[in-house]
């Protein structure tokens, strides 16, 4: 497989519609995505030599996904449906703060499932632009489709 230019690694929102539409955040100039895999240990003494020398062994448990990225703040669609989904109305509003997301990785494939938005952050200094970062958990189950 030939390396991939890292911009080429795309964070998508969902739209929420019946027929969802997914938009970049292209502000983001970084974009990490982490599987993890919780093991829990199931170890136990060999029954024919339980004085034995005894090996670890595990189970896979609760799978789960993160997203993270940071980048420049650019006010675009996508980011007000990003902060909507984070802040809901502002009045009242107990929006779960979860809608679908999609994470393209060039020549790989295509993960797509709900995401909690976790956190954003703004920031900015006096000679740059306006920064955002943002902290994405998966909740429930996430799909895999890889490139043909």
């Amino acid at each position: 497989m030939a390396k991939q230019k890292g911009r080429l690694l795309l964070v998508k929102i969902g739209d929420g519609a019946e027929t969802e539409t997914f938009a970049n955040l292209c502000g983001l100039t970084t974009q990490t995505l982490t599987l993890n895999n919780n093991a829990y240990e199931v170890t136990t003494p060999d029954q024919t030599d339980p004085g034995g020398q005894i090996w670890r062994e595990v189970m896979t448990g609760i799978r789960s996904m993160a997203i993270s990225g940071n980048g420049y703040f650019e006010d675009s669609d996508a980011e007000g449906r990003l902060r909507s989904v984070a802040f809901g109305t502002g009045q009242n509003d107990t929006a779960d703060a979860i809608c679908n997301f999609q994470v393209i990785v060039p020549d790989f494939g295509t993960f797509e499932g709900a995401f909690h938005v976790d956190s954003i952050e703004y920031g900015g200094e006096q000679e740059n632009g306006v920064t955002y970062s943002i902290s994405l958990s998966s909740s429930g189950y996430v799909s895999w489709k890889a490139v043909a």
